[in-house]
């Protein structure tokens, strides 16, 4: 496994994505230039999700994020 775009790689372990389309989205985010903490990529709004974005959003209080944040990191250990 490469080592760049990890939060991609996490994320799609996380949501049990077909490794091709895993694939496909590092490419993407190699491609586009995507921050290293790209963690998937937002048709709707043509952008990055970041996963520092993630974490601002479990530290205001979601529990909801904050399990999914702990679970990422955790795939990624």
């Amino acid at each position: 496994m490469a080592s760049d775009y990890a939060f991609i790689r996490a994320y799609g372990k996380f949501t049990e994505a077909k490794e091709s389309y895993v694939d496909d989205q590092v490419r993407r985010a190699r491609r586009e230039n995507a921050p290293n903490d790209a963690f998937a990529y937002d048709d709707e709004n043509k952008r990055w999700k970041l996963f520092a974005e993630l974490e601002e959003i479990a530290a205001n209080g979601d529990a909801a994020t904050a399990e999914t944040v702990k679970t990422i990191r955790a795939i990624m250990r």
